[in-house]
């Protein structure tokens, strides 16, 4: 029995620890901030996978070349700009002061046989064509041309009569002021043929800058072409040149481009003479 008591003694004296000992005596987290610590690292780590911490996709990375792309947009935006008012600016400079010196003073015979120079034309625009009477073809359609876009011009009242048309012979050994008369029956009504000696031809075609050349050896009663420039000269009121148009300018581009800037030269205080009709007056000098 004593020993059975000690044994239950010792038992007794043997220590034993309590369970709950064996935890820490901290508070543990919620389970709500554990499960908002996990999403954070979550997507933490997924921002760290999508935007590396160094390199071209880097926040930094990414916003320098934002940066840049902005920076060559709008260089090229205010250089488009620039280039463009430069355009504008080279324009205004070559109208003003980059136009050929194109016309002059010439003296010639009219086709009714009357004294007619570049003072004749004065008060009134002009559209000035060099030719020759035995032309087959070219001529007579630029002369047709000259005359369709007169046609259309003469629909607007403010510009009616104001254009006088011109043709000047580049053959005046052939191109007597009557043959003349009698050639531009064919064509408009308002049109006014000029000739003249050799050496006065020669020197209106070297004012306007006309080429013209014809063969050389021509035995009388020969009948013959003569190459010439293709060119319509449009010459302002005081005499000045305008514009030339070649012979792959329509009728409708003429007119267009004849009313519009007889609209800016109206517009700048220029005036224009309504004259009379050179056809039916010979009084013009």
């Amino acid at each position: 029995m004593r020993s059975d008591w000690r044994s239950l003694r010792d038992i007794g004296h043997t220590p034993v620890r309590c369970a709950a000992a064996q935890y820490s005596t901290e508070t543990p987290p919620p389970k709500d901030e554990e499960k908002k610590d996990d999403s954070k690292q979550e997507s933490k780590g997924k921002r760290e996978k999508l935007l590396p911490s160094s390199g071209p996709l880097s926040p930094i990375g990414i916003g320098l070349f934002l940066l840049s792309a902005g920076g060559i947009l709008y260089y090229f935006t205010v250089r488009k700009e620039q280039i463009r008012l430069e355009r504008l600016a080279n324009q205004n400079k070559q109208e003003t002061f980059g136009k050929p010196h194109v016309g002059g003073s010439f003296e010639l015979t009219d086709h009714r046989g009357q004294p007619f120079s570049d003072k004749s034309l004065r008060g009134k625009f002009a559209l000035i064509y060099f030719g020759f009477c035995h032309c087959p073809d070219i001529c007579p359609d630029e002369l047709d041309k000259i005359g369709d876009a007169l046609e259309i011009l003469d629909q607007n009242p403010l510009i009616k009569d104001t254009i006088q048309p011109v043709f000047i012979t580049c053959d005046p050994q052939r191109d007597s002021p009557e043959a003349i008369e009698e050639y531009l029956k064919q064509f408009h009504p308002k049109f006014v043929g000029l000739t003249g000696s050799i050496d006065q031809v020669r020197s209106a075609c070297k004012a306007f800058r006309v080429y013209f050349s014809k063969p050389p050896k021509v035995a009388e009663n020969q009948d013959y072409l003569v190459d010439h420039s293709i060119f319509s000269y449009f010459m302002d009121p005081n005499g000045e040149f305008v514009d030339v148009y070649g012979k792959d300018r329509t009728a409708e581009y003429m007119a267009a481009d004849i009313e519009r800037r007889i609209k800016q030269f109206v517009a700048a205080g220029g005036k224009i003479e309504k004259k009379q009709d050179f056809r039916n007056h010979s009084d013009h000098m």
